[in-house]
């Protein structure tokens, strides 16, 4: 539940118990002003003003304090509780879902979302009264614009509100399900990295690992050549996978020249075994696998940085990965293309724009990727100029033929 900054809070004089005040990270007025101990758990009246002028929120507050209609509050019948009757029955039963799926993890980020930015909106709100339920949703579409979030991302918020409500409509809990905002999900364009840069970016880390002795940035190198050679997603799904996870399969046709794959858990499936591109297997993985040769590493060990520092802590892990391939990328002046950025994630788009315009079968690909056809049309093919250019080619392969005869 967000706070309120204290600094904003204003008493009104002659108006007992009312005040206006402002959350922290939101621009706008809120007012409040107590009802009844059957109102509400805190006995308060709170409303979002929808200004950010402090005048014009003190002149609203006191229209809305002498119009409250105080009464019909007072002789509820049952204290209800948004937050007990529709938030947490929902969110217990999303964990048994993903606990089923074995990913836990993303049930606590949903629910989180909800705790931080959604939760004081609804819990004092009398859920049977669709009006009120209406001025909530309001609301908290006006905070997350407030917080200048991008529609993507607000779409998560309502998309877990909706789901919330068509459960709890199911159940009888409340009559009506409310309409919520529409909001369009972008997807944000993140360009590819060409062979070129990405040999450059590897360079860079060695020379930093050459410079500081930090075995770290060695790791990183190969990490980037890791993502490049798979359809993996650049994350923490590389930096999960064990020693053991690691397989040769023999190929009938190329019997000295057994196929690298591995054996992971990603965003989508819980089992996906993917292989690597032959030229990470016979030049990349041999140097890695010698790298810790007089260490007391087993099979149980990660594949990357298993002597890494409080290694179970995947997001700092991360974190530091990431911000040293932003720094690196910047200084190398890589990191922007066309004005868009091109964090560590758009090595993947590398990975997939690359076999695509290798002619492999777009299917093959997403298997491959732990993902979908229409994923990768909407999210890797859309923006790119190189996969655009080979469909231009083709479509107009006459004139490209003929031009290249004369």
């Amino acid at each position: 539940m967000p706070k309120i900054d204290k600094t904003s809070i204003r008493e009104i004089k002659n108006c007992d118990t009312l005040r206006v005040f402002r959350y922290e990270n939101s621009k706008n007025y809120y007012v409040s002003f107590y009802v009844s101990k059957s109102y509400s758990s805190n006995f308060m009246h709170i409303k979002s003003l929808k200004v950010k002028d402090y005048k014009v929120a003190i002149r609203l507050a006191k229209e809305i304090y002498r119009t409250f209609d105080i009464e019909s509050f007072k002789n509820k019948e049952v204290e209800i509780s948004f937050h007990k009757d529709v938030a947490v029955p929902f969110f217990r039963s999303r964990m048994k879902k993903y606990i089923a799926k074995d990913t836990p993890q993303y049930a606590r980020k949903e629910e989180n979302k909800y705790l931080k930015h959604m939760r004081h909106h609804f819990e004092d709100v009398d859920y049977r009264n669709s009006e009120y339920i209406d001025n909530a949703i309001e609301e908290l579409h006006i905070e997350l614009k407030d917080r200048k979030l991008e529609d993507t991302t607000i779409s998560k918020y309502f998309n877990i509100l909706n789901q919330m409500f068509n459960r709890a409509f199911k159940n009888r809990v409340i009559q009506i399900c409310p309409e919520l905002p529409t909001t369009k999900r972008i997807n944000q364009e993140r360009p590819m990295y060409f062979p070129k840069e990405i040999k450059q970016l590897v360079n860079a880390f060695k020379k930093e690992y050459e410079k500081t002795n930090d075995r770290f940035y060695d790791e990183v190198a190969d990490l980037i050549q890791f993502c490049r050679s798979s359809g993996i997603r650049p994350g923490k799904e590389p930096l999960r996978i064990k020693r053991f996870q690691t397989r040769f399969i023999n190929d009938p046709d190329n019997p000295s020249n057994p196929i690298l794959s591995f054996n992971c858990k990603t965003k989508t499936k819980t089992n996906h075994i993917f292989t690597m591109h032959p030229d990470f297997t016979d030049e990349i993985y041999p140097r890695m696998m010698s790298r810790y040769a007089e260490d007391k590493i087993n099979a149980e060990h990660y594949l990357f940085f298993p002597l890494e520092k409080n290694r179970d802590n995947l997001d700092k892990l991360y974190q530091r990965i990431s911000t040293n391939f932003t720094r690196i990328s910047r200084n190398e002046k890589l990191y922007y293309l066309n004005d868009k950025e091109r964090p560590f994630y758009s090595i993947r788009h590398s990975f997939i724009t690359n076999r695509i315009n290798k002619d492999v079968p777009i299917q093959i690909v997403a298997d491959a990727s732990s993902t979908s056809v229409p994923v990768i049309n909407s999210n890797y093919l859309s923006y790119d100029e190189t996969t655009i250019l080979n469909q231009h080619k083709r479509l107009f392969a006459d004139k490209y033929i003929t031009r290249s005869r004369k």
